[in-house]
């Protein structure tokens, strides 16, 4: 009786462990800094969900770019992980689709580049203080970069495909419609600490505004997306 008891435990241990989900992957990978700057996939649990980064692998699956996959995974509870790893293992159950999407470049799809192409008009960002400011904006043709509260001393540089389709390829990773209710992760700002900072996403139909953050240390939801605004607006001598 107490071994079958043991058994039964076990079971139930083990099972509390771990779940079986379903999940979208997208056909293209992203840049994105965990540990260290590398190309991550974009998941969704529901079809309707935005895309979301994932910093993880899947053992077992074999991902090729330029396919979109439903996939049915295993979720696993890592006992010990390391410090900066995660906690949770996916293991593939099976692949339940996979689908070729003809592609223009290495990171975005012909429908998803003009969808974005079509709608998507300028990304600006904004950092000052009572003594600083400095601003970026980009468009498919040019990259613009200031320090002039006039806005009339303005640096430039035109800004190639590949970089349009970076900033298209991140502006879909993003909620749009929620990025005016990101949490700012730390508050410097509200002392002088860190120069107030704040991203519009600029479309034909509507301007997306988030909440003032640190410049330096936006909510992760934009973060890849800053990071790349920024690292553009330094190429600009």
């Amino acid at each position: 009786m107490n071994k079958l008891i043991l058994i039964l435990s076990m079971v139930v241990f083990f099972a509390s462990c771990q779940e079986t989900k379903r999940i979208f992957i997208a056909s293209h990978l992203v840049d994105c800094e965990g540990m260290a700057p590398q190309k991550c996939m974009l998941y969704k649990e529901n079809i309707s969900n935005d895309w979301l980064y994932f910093y993880d692998t899947i053992e077992g699956f074999d991902y090729e770019e330029g396919h979109t996959y439903e996939l049915e995974v295993m979720v696993s509870q890592i006992e010990n992980p390391t410090e900066d790893g995660s906690s949770l293992k996916y293991s593939l159950i099976k692949v339940i689709s996979k689908e070729k999407e003809k592609s223009i470049g290495q990171n975005v799809t012909i429908n998803d580049y003009e969808s974005q192409e079509n709608s998507l008009i300028t990304v600006e960002y904004q950092a000052l203080t009572r003594a600083t400011f400095f601003q970026i904006n980009i468009n498919k043709d040019t990259i613009e970069k200031t320090t002039d509260r006039n806005l009339k001393n303005i640096d430039s540089r035109k800004c190639s495909k590949k970089d349009w389709e970076t900033i298209i390829t991140l502006t879909e990773a993003i909620a749009l419609e929620k990025i005016s209710q990101l949490k700012a992760p730390s508050g410097k700002r509200l002392f002088d600490g860190a120069a107030h900072a704040q991203l519009k996403i600029i479309s034909k139909n509507k301007t997306y505004t988030s909440a003032s953050f640190d410049h330096g240390n936006p909510p992760k939801e934009i973060e890849q997306l800053v990071k790349t605004i920024l690292s553009l607006s330094e190429s600009i001598e």
